[in-house]
């Protein structure tokens, strides 16, 4: 079993929105988690550590994100933890590891909503849901 992780990323490229061969959406973000000290003596905040993971995610929730989110947002994700082999132009054997988010969420802790609130399709208002009567039934 592929080990589980959770954390945040900050998001460094723009979403890479693409489809399939049976045309189900996939998405990459490219994230960095990084690990920040506080210094009391400088009184300043200290960068560490820094790991780069893309995250992947598959069907409405990448759609999704891909309208959510853009470079800078801060993204809390839970998933597993895959690695892959490829070979790069000298033929060499590289491994990369990617995070397959099961659950994606837009962090607020430093700015609102990245989107409006829109209605779509799939979103009911009352309104919707019962016509309004030109006078009220009572």
């Amino acid at each position: 079993m592929l080990p589980e992780i959770s954390g945040e990323f900050g998001v460094v490229q723009a979403p890479d929105l693409r489809f399939s061969d049976d045309g189900s959406p996939w998405v990459k973000v490219r994230g960095v988690a990084k690990d920040r000290k506080f210094n009391k003596e400088t009184n300043e905040w200290v960068d560490g550590d820094l790991c780069y993971l893309d995250i992947l995610i598959g069907g409405k929730p990448a759609e999704n994100l891909c309208e959510s989110i853009t470079v800078g947002d801060i993204l809390t994700v839970k998933g597993r933890l895959v690695q892959r082999e490829w070979q790069d132009k000298e033929g060499k054997t590289q491994k990369s590891f990617s995070l397959r988010a099961d659950y994606v969420g837009v962090g607020l802790r430093f700015t609102a909503a990245p989107t409006p609130k829109t209605l779509g399709e799939n979103r009911r208002t009352p309104a919707a849901v019962a016509p309004q009567p030109e006078e009220a039934p009572f």
